[in-house]
């Protein structure tokens, strides 16, 4: 694959990503809306914004195991489709009923998309390169973030025939992806599995075909890895607080008393320091771990303790001031967000090529159980203890996430070297087969 190909690959990526994420977002600004409408309350959404995330987190792992055995580009693109056609109809949904069924099957399309994109990153691009382009990919979740609240909260005065509040963002967030999806399937070329590994590249080059794809048996092989199990672990604690930032619109209309577009304008703000901090966390983490492979989880467990000091400061003690919420909420994002990219990282640098759909679908269901159970959980305690509470509860999970990366210093360049080692079997496998 030429560097133009890669190049491409990464930015059609990068941009369904985005709209994916917006299509997970995008009714996030208008919950009250939704619930005026629908006669339900945030106990009833967070109950839907939980199974939209676990259940298409079970889903990606049938995707994922399919990854490593089969075309990951008509995967992608059949993802893409099942999750942007239920997006697109939600916004004719006539009921709650209707409404809870087609974001459940949008579901299934953010879920199973995940592990192809991060298994086929890891065959175009090597361990130097990794970091950066793990970033890019993991700000393009920001980024679809950002879209979604702003299509959300930025659209309800607009009417399209029958068409008007809340509906109008669901339709803006599905139907480009559709034409992206078309493109990816006619443009972008098949990655190669293992090309670039430091240890068979020379021999995909040549032509010997990468021997091995991912058995039901090697699903028991990832948790003896290490790494793996403690990204697991704070994969779980660290998304319970994201899935709670799913009423921080909420929290900010009727908590701090601030209209929907300044509290729209806040969470934008909070999403853009999360996509500066995606990005400067890649880069930060990637050059940090060039010097000594332990200091990556060190600095995300210490990056991750600042953002979550900030974020608790944003919801009990910032007054209810514009300014003083916005940078509170920057730098509240801008820190907890610079976890993400380095945690795939760490993934790519301790998985083999045929594991690694298997091994993301694993994380995102753990990442999404997560999520789902925040969402779920700020919804119930809302309604118990009210929203300051409930957000801030939520939040302070951050700090067990921060701890079990701090353990995970010890055990990190051991996988990284025993990964390496693997790969130089599989090359002396790979001779051999050439030379029979």
């Amino acid at each position: 694959m030429t560097n133009t190909q890669r190049v491409l690959m990464l930015a059609f990526m990068s941009l369904v990503l985005i709209m994916l994420n917006a299509d997970s977002n995008v009714m996030n600004p208008n919950l009250n809306l939704i619930e005026k409408e629908f006669g339900v309350s945030d106990a009833d959404l967070g109950f839907m914004m939980g199974v939209f995330s676990i259940f298409g987190a079970v889903i990606s792992i049938l995707w994922g195991y399919f990854a490593d055995k089969t075309s990951r580009k008509k995967l992608f693109v059949l993802s893409v489709l099942v999750g942007e056609i239920p997006c697109l109809l939600t916004a004719f949904a006539p009921n709650y009923t209707i409404f809870f069924i087609l974001r459940i099957l949008t579901g299934i399309g953010v879920g199973a998309a995940f592990p192809l994109v991060f298994s086929m990153i890891g065959d175009i691009y090597g361990e130097k390169s990794r970091p950066l382009a793990t970033a890019i990919l993991t700000t393009s979740f920001s980024l679809g973030n950002v879209l979604g609240i702003a299509l959300g909260g930025y659209t309800t005065a607009i009417s399209w025939g029958s068409l008007t509040g809340w509906r109008v963002g669901f339709l803006l967030a599905s139907a480009p992806n559709i034409p992206l999806a078309l493109l990816f399937w006619l443009l972008i070329p098949e990655p190669k599995r293992g090309a670039s590994e430091e240890a068979t590249a020379k021999l995909i080059e040549e032509g010997i075909l990468y021997p091995r794809t991912i058995q039901f048996s090697d699903y028991k092989k990832l948790i003896h890895i290490k790494t793996n199990v403690y990204l697991f672990i704070q994969g779980i604690i660290g998304t319970i607080p994201w899935g709670a930032t799913a009423f921080l619109n909420k929290f900010l209309e009727d908590n701090k008393n601030l209209p929907k577009a300044a509290a729209t304008n806040i969470f934008m703000i909070f999403a853009l320091g999360a996509i500066l901090g995606t990005i400067f966390g890649g880069k930060w983490g990637g050059d940090l771990a060039k010097k000594n492979p332990k200091n990556l989880p060190i600095f995300c467990s210490v990056t991750t303790v600042i953002g979550a000091s900030m974020a608790l400061a944003t919801f009990l003690l910032i007054p209810s001031n514009l300014v003083l919420l916005s940078i509170s909420g920057f730098f509240a994002g801008f820190f907890v967000a610079m976890t993400g990219p380095n945690m795939r990282t760490m993934l790519l640098d301790t998985n083999v090529p045929e594991n690694r759909g298997a091994i993301f679908s694993i994380f995102n269901l753990t990442d999404s159980l997560g999520t789902g159970f925040g969402k779920w959980v700020a919804g119930i305690l809302s309604v118990a203890v009210g929203l300051t509470a409930s957000i801030s509860i939520c939040s302070a999970f951050w700090y067990g996430c921060a701890f079990v990366l701090f353990l995970a210093a010890a055990i990190f360049p051991l996988d990284i070297a025993k990964q390496k080692e693997r790969l130089e079997e599989i090359a002396k496998q790979m001779k051999k087969q050439e030379a029979n």
